[in-house]
Parts: C-alpha cells; structure tokens; sequence
C-alpha cells in the first residue's frame, strides 16, 4: 500500500509541477520562475498538510524525490516551450486541454494522498480533519500559484474545483471505513475527482456566484 501510494504521489507532483509551470510560462517568467512556480503548486498543498499535522519538516525536506521530479517536469516544459516557441504559443488552448488533464490528476492523487496521511497521524475517527486535510493537500499547492502570479485562486472562481476533491475524498473515506481494498479505494477515490473536473470541463460547469 505504501508503495502505491508513493508512486501515486510522485504521478501527482509531476502532474501539479506541469500546472504550475504552464502557468508561468503564460505569465512570461523566467527559467527561475518556471521552476519555482511548478514546484510550488506541486508540492505547496503537501506542506500545508504537513504543518496542520505537525511533521516537522514538512516531506519535501526529507524525501529529496519529490523536489527532484517537480523540478525535472518543470524544467523540461520550460525547455520545450523555449525550443517550440512559436508552436507553443498558437496551440496554447489544446495545450491547456492537456493541463487541465494533469491538473485533474493531481488533484485526485493529492487528495487522497492527504488524506491517507492524515489517517495514519490520528486514525479514522476524525472525519473532518481527514476531509479537510485531504482538500487541502488537492487544492494547497494551486492556491499559492494562483496568489502568486497575481489572479483570485481558481478554487474560489471557476468551474467545479474543491467540489471535486470533496466528493472524491468522501468517496475514499467511505470505502476504506468499509475496509474495502486500500489501492481499489485510493484509485476510485481519485477517478471520481477526476472524472468529476473532466465533466465539470466538458459542460462548463460552475458553483452559484453573484454577477
């Protein structure tokens, strides 16, 4: 289980460190900037669990791995956008087709990731820290790029985003409380957000807000 869940999470961090990465390029940053955004919004979500948990220093200070990968991606996108410049940039909307594809996987690893740990440091009990530290975990990491390249976080603006890291991880809590298989509940847990983000996607879907 551990070992799934390991590789899982390093599927997520090159998935968010992709995200981020995209991000920047759009905002015309730096080789610096490319790769610090990418590792931000790859392994901020992660930090912020850690500290609510109190593992101290947060993962990405002791398992060298994760900070490797989301560097790596991030500085791989940033090569290639640099190389294909111009063939980058005109096909910036299918591109950020398979962003959003990525971004949806790692928001579903991430969620259950945190959450897992979170069962691990205090148990089953807790519904709400579990729930809250697994949406944490998801949504931590793309806040911070958000805030940071100067736009409202797009969890609080645009279609179906924490929603879908909700419900996933209410899926996962509820099938290993059941003791259903840990991988077979990680993997539905994480298709139901992603599922969920790719629908939210397709037909536009957004919560009520006020024009």
């Amino acid at each position: 289980m551990e070992n799934a869940f390991y590789v899982l999470e390093l599927i997520g961090v090159a998935a968010f460190a992709i995200s981020g990465a995209a991000a920047a390029i759009d905002k015309h940053a730096d080789v610096f900037g490319v790769i610090f955004l990418g590792m931000t919004t790859a392994l901020g979500g992660g930090v912020i669990r850690d500290v609510f948990l109190g593992s101290l220093p947060p993962m990405m200070f002791s398992n060298y791995i994760y900070v490797a990968v989301a560097v790596g991606v991030s500085a791989l996108m940033f090569i290639a956008a640099k190389i294909w410049h111009d063939r980058y940039f005109s096909k910036r909307e299918k591109i950020d087709g398979v962003v959003n594809v990525f971004d949806a996987v790692g928001l579903g690893v991430f969620t259950v990731s945190g959450m897992n740990l979170a069962i691990a440091h205090d148990g089953i009990g807790n519904f709400l820290l579990i729930i809250v530290l697994g949406v944490a975990t998801g949504i931590g990491g793309g806040m911070l790029r958000d805030v940071m390249i100067g736009e409202i976080p797009f969890v609080l603006r645009k279609r179906v985003y924490a929603v879908a890291s909700l419900a996933g991880g209410i899926v996962y809590y509820l099938m290993y409380t059941y003791r259903l298989n840990n991988v077979w509940s990680a993997v539905t847990g994480i298709a139901v957000v992603f599922t969920i983000r790719m629908l939210a996607t397709a037909f536009r879907w957004s919560l009520p807000k006020i024009q």
